[in-house]
């Protein structure tokens, strides 16, 4: 989010002028518009897998020390996925959609912020089943 406040307060008039500049198909405007949406969705299914695997698996967890780093890092994965799928939202919903910088700055801001996100959750799932089946190991 800071990277895209940085580009609104120098980058303004060049993104306005790109944003104006492409002619992209209404179809896939809508598509385009639900991918952050997708994400944020994809993002709640893993942290629920996260914190709600197997009976077995939470039992590891929840004596693990480091556990409520995991429940604190799903948390946040979980407020920054809603904040950037609102993000991505407002273009459309202001009826501006990404023909202007403001709102091709939000819907850019907000797909590469939910793509890092997603990135972030896949890699402590991987990390929490290395740890899972480490503990597990006879």
């Amino acid at each position: 989010m800071a990277l895209g406040w940085l580009a609104w307060t120098y980058l303004a008039p060049q993104l306005h002028d790109f944003a104006c500049s492409l002619a992209l198909n209404d179809e896939v405007l809508k598509y385009l518009m639900l991918l952050p949406t997708a994400l944020a969705v994809w993002v709640f299914n893993e942290v629920r897998g996260l914190l709600q695997e197997d009976k077995d698996t939470i039992q590891l967890l929840v004596k693990w020390p480091d556990y409520w780093k995991l429940k604190v890092h799903a948390w946040v994965s979980l407020i920054y996925a809603v904040v950037f799928a609102c993000m991505s939202l407002l273009p459309w919903v202001a009826k501006s959609g990404i023909s202007t910088g403001s709102g091709m700055l939000l819907f850019v801001t907000s797909i590469i912020g939910q793509l890092s996100l997603a990135i972030s959750v896949y890699v402590a799932r991987i990390t929490l089943k290395e740890i899972v089946a480490h503990a597990k190991a006879p």
